[in-house]
């Protein structure tokens, strides 16, 4: 069962991965998948949070200024902020603290001058974790939110 939970969790995270772009991605390289280095960085960097908060942590501030950098760069880009909780807590619990994570990343990034109108806000609680471990580790890990490409 863990086997088959870790596939499925796999999948989830690589989907957005695989799906090509309209467009090639212009600028910085082309990359075996088809993205950039610094598409990958955007993707593949999350902005993690404490234990039951949603406050943006202040060593998490140049994770986000990388995320507004990137966005400035690529005016064309739409992103949606995914976000997510551990597996401590009810279901509606954490898909409600997800929502207050993704939000605040957007009300950060937007509040740096990127128009919300290229931005979508999601969560998924507890239901795409990254670590599929127990404890601190691996919940820290699960505590984030997550910037997913949507198109150029």
């Amino acid at each position: 069962m863990r086997k088959l939970l870790l596939v499925a969790a796999l999948a989830l995270i690589l989907a957005p991965l695989s799906v090509g772009c309209s467009k090639p991605p212009q600028g910085g390289g082309d990359t075996t998948s088809g993205l950039t280095a610094a598409d990958q960085r955007f993707l593949n960097e999350h902005v993690y949070f404490d234990f039951d908060r949603y406050n943006i942590r202040s060593d998490q501030i140049s994770v986000l200024q990388d995320k507004v950098a990137y966005l400035n760069e690529n005016p064309t880009v739409q992103a949606e902020i995914q976000g997510h909780a551990d597996e401590r807590g009810t279901e509606a619990y954490n898909l409600a603290l997800g929502d207050r994570r993704a939000k605040a990343a957007y009300n950060y990034v937007v509040g740096q001058g990127v128009s919300g109108g290229r931005l979508a806000t999601i969560s998924y609680g507890e239901d795409r974790p990254l670590d599929l471990g127990d404890g601190e580790s691996a919940w820290s890990r699960n505590r984030r939110a997550q910037f997913v490409l949507l198109g150029r």
